[in-house]
């Protein structure tokens, strides 16, 4: 225990050592990002407002700008300007204004624009070449926004002020279905009142059966006063913006509230947000706060980098239902009715909401004892445990000791002995007794062009001797192969994740859970090991890492073994090699001497050729001067010295190295015709009786003449070789040649002895010969199988009803 308690101490000292290091590297991280902020400049934004400031719009687009800007940290610094337009329309003060700006904005430069209102996007429309030439401008609270406003400027996008009026309208009709007339209260003499005006012509169209909509707008503030106090019964009132009466007197939107709400005796119904107030129903606001953080966040994602002209601009209303609670139930209006989402102001305040510092407290104090009484729970449920979990890594730590000393045995195993393949069986004995398994099976699944070394299939069972198995059952487990082949291992504690083919298997076999695993040498899956149990279980994860291990050790081995096979058999090929080559250079030699034999021959050939027929042709001018049988002897001369020629041509010809190997068209009959000539004489020394069976038209193949020609030389050679092991009074060699529709094809049949089945597999292999080496190089078949895989041909073989052997050549017909 006091081990424990110390270790935990030092783990608490190290957490609480690394918890300062990562504080200090924020701290770090903080001071270095901000310094970089700092150091790269604050970009300047200025705000032009339409208005002036104090006015309800124009402060809830400040606050919704200031929202966003304040999210983003201390990127931007912003300047506002107020044209202040409402309260000063005329044509001097917006010149004394310009005279202004040429002093304050000229020597500014500014990264963006945000427009608010009508007022400040015509100001900029005009302008703003002079002041914000390429200055991106983001606009927002448009009223009755049309794109012919910003016409030829470039830079800009925004939001337009949309409103929607028949949500207006809906809300009305739904809250006070009996409304038959509607008072429009709305100033004619500003921009804004006369495009409210438009807006609601178009709506009372659409509305004419079910409203009579009456205008109240040429007035003096007081006369508008009296005539609200005059409208009651089924008439309900919208309040639009009546900033200016008929006397030029600006009417604040606070004067409206001040003024007009308290007048009325049927609800009011308003549009934008800076009349929300008590004694106002309500209606479908729009929010200066939302057009503001619209604009705000445009102009942020376009300072970050994203082009203005992908911003589109935003014309839907930005809006919200909110219904003031208290003028619904003065009015007996049913909540029931409002549209889903509605803000409800002034709604009742719960219980939380009247005594929401004694909740807290008591909630606290609740939490506090709950959370005490979880945290001793925890540590008894901790210790208790903490017990278990000792008890069990105890048997944890038994059984790895256990498996450890198991691999140590495994390793030693497979590493003392040089061919893996002769301690497998004790290596899958020793695992059946020692590890927690009923069986045990190792399957090779490997194919015949595996490099490998092949092992055989077996099963070790707890309790019984290794069986070997000669077959294995692919059919019945084509869907687990199929999983190991992608090195996916497969662990089930009941069957149930195996297909049915698999489960109808191992159930034959008392087989009720298994772990199967591929082994994987050179990164193919060459065998499967699989560990079994005869009822359910739930494997552990320390015997599926101890299964891992042994397969893993086992394949390592196998690679072992195989690689090092593989390099003794590279060795053995290298030193073929050497030796093909030391034969071939003879061979080559031997052909540089018989050229230069058969030219030296030729010299002296050559004058007896020219001394026999100068006689001949002395006796044709002199007839009768020679003897008749000396004269006779004279010419079988000459006809024998140009059949030594034509034989010395052809040997020439045949051990002169070809130019050209590549493809050509070849006659088989002509070349077969022309190796013929130079073996026949040396068929017939050894007493052979030559048969053949030859077409009369020509067969033309993709060959080479040449290389054809030694082909049937060195096949006929072998015959003549086979033949002469055994003592036969008829000894015969048959050469047939024929075609079918792809390929012209070429028979040698001899009786022979034959070719041995051990040596069937090896007889085209360099330097490998049955006549020893004084009498063969291993060469000739060796050569044969070259020439014919050059040209894409065909050769095979067998032993003939005589005892013999038989070849046949295939090469594709020339189309």
């Amino acid at each position: 225990m006091l081990i424990f308690h110390l270790y935990w101490a030092s783990v608490s000292y190290q957490f609480k050592d690394d918890m300062r290091c990562l504080r200090n590297l924020l701290i770090i991280f903080f001071l270095f990002t901000s310094i970089v902020a700092y150091s790269n400049g604050r970009k300047k934004i200025l705000v032009l407002h339409s208005y002036h400031q104090g006015l309800r719009w124009t402060d809830n687009v400040n606050l919704g700008i200031q929202s966003v800007m304040d999210s983003v940290g201390n990127k931007y610094e912003l300047d506002y300007e107020y044209l202040d337009t409402k309260r000063n329309p005329s044509p001097e003060y917006l010149e004394k204004l310009i005279e202004l700006y040429d002093l304050k904005l000229m020597k500014e430069n500014y990264d963006a624009i945000i427009v608010s209102d009508n007022n400040a996007l015509s100001f900029v429309r005009n302008h703003g070449d002079k002041y914000f030439k390429n200055t991106p401008i983001v606009f927002c609270g448009i009223n009755h926004f049309k794109d012919e406003m910003i016409e030829g400027m470039q830079n800009i996008t925004g939001v337009a002020e949309e409103v929607d009026w028949d949500g207006v309208i809906d809300l009305i009709l739904t809250t006070r279905p009996n409304t038959k007339q509607l008072v429009v209260i709305n100033d004619n003499i500003t921009t804004t009142g006369k495009l409210n005006k438009l807006s609601m012509v178009d709506i009372q169209k659409k509305y004419k059966d079910q409203l009579e909509f009456i205008y109240y707008e040429d007035k003096t503030i007081d006369e508008l006063v009296t005539d609200v106090k005059k409208v009651k019964g089924d008439t309900s009132i919208l309040l639009l913006t009546f900033n200016k009466d008929k006397q030029g007197k600006f009417i604040s939107f606070q004067d409206n509230l001040d003024l007009l709400i308290p007048a009325s005796k049927v609800p009011v119904y308003i549009v934008w947000s800076f009349y929300v107030n008590d004694g106002v129903i309500g209606g479908k606001i729009v929010k200066g706060s939302f057009h503001g953080e619209m604009a705000a966040k445009m102009v942020d994602n376009i300072l970050s980098g994203t082009p203005i002209d992908s911003i589109p601009i935003h014309r839907k209303p930005l809006d919200q239902y909110v219904v003031n609670y208290n003028e619904i139930k003065r009015f007996n209006i049913d909540d029931g009715v409002l549209p889903k989402g509605t803000f409800l102001r002034n709604s009742p305040r719960s219980f939380y909401s009247e005594h929401r510092e004694w909740v807290h407290i008591v909630l606290g104090i609740i939490s506090i004892s709950t959370l005490i009484i979880v945290v001793l729970s925890r540590a008894i449920i901790r210790r208790i445990r903490a017990e278990r979990a000792l008890i069990k890594e105890k048997e944890r730590l038994k059984i790895s000791v256990k498996h450890e000393r198991l691999l140590g045995i495994i390793g030693r195993l497979l590493n003392a002995s040089a061919d893996f393949k002769h301690v497998l069986d004790d290596v899958l004995k020793l695992m059946t007794e020692e590890l927690n398994v009923a069986r045990i099976s190792l399957y090779s699944i490997q194919s015949s062009d595996d490099f490998a070394v092949k092992i055989k299939s077996r099963i070790s069972t707890k309790g019984k001797n290794i069986k070997d198995v000669d077959q294995f059952y692919f059919s019945e487990l084509e869907d687990v192969i199929a999983r190991l082949q992608k090195h996916r291992s497969i662990v089930s504690n009941d069957l149930s994740n195996l297909g049915d083919k698999a489960r109808e298997f191992y159930r034959k076999r008392n087989i009720k859970s298994v772990v199967i695993l591929p082994v994987v040498v050179e990164k193919k899956v060459l065998g499967l090991m699989g560990f079994s149990q005869n009822q359910q279980y739930k494997w552990t994860r320390d015997e599926i890492s101890i299964f891992f291990s042994t397969v893993n050790m086992i394949a390592n081995a196998w690679e072992r073994n195989s690689l090092m096979e593989a390099r003794i058999e590279a060795e053995q090929k290298n030193l073929d090699a050497i030796r093909l080559l030391e034969e071939s250079s003879r061979l080559a030699s031997i052909g540089v001497m018989a050229a230069g034999i058969t030219h030296e021959i030729n010299q002296p050939l050559n004058a007896i050729k020219i001394t026999a027929d100068s006689v001949l042709f002395w006796q044709k001018r002199n007839p009768g001067e020679l003897p008749e049988m000396f004269t006779r002897k004279i010419k079988t001369i000459s006809e024998g010295t140009e059949r030594i020629d034509s034989i010395i041509k052809h040997m020439r010809k045949f051990w002169e190295k070809p130019r050209d190997i590549g493809s050509e068209t070849v006659d088989m009959l002509s070349a077969v015709n022309s190796a013929l000539s130079l073996v026949e004489r040396q068929v017939y020394d050894h007493s052979i009786e030559l048969q053949s069976d030859l077409p009369t038209e020509e067969i033309l193949v993709h060959s080479n003449f040449i290389q054809f020609e030694q082909i049937v030389v060195n096949l006929i050679v072998n015959s003549i070789h086979s033949l002469d092991k055994v003592k036969k009074e008829s000894k015969r060699i048959l050469i047939r040649l024929s075609k079918d529709k792809q390929y012209g094809i070429f028979e040698i049949h001899d009786n022979g002895t034959g070719i041995d089945e051990e040596i069937q597999e090896k007889i085209y292999d360099p330097l490998f010969t049955t006549k020893g080496p004084e009498s063969g190089s291993g060469l000739g078949m060796a050569i044969v199988k070259s020439f014919i895989d050059r040209f894409q041909g065909d050769i095979s073989n067998y032993n003939n009803a005589d005892g013999g052997a038989s070849f046949i050549v295939k090469f594709k017909l020339q189309e």
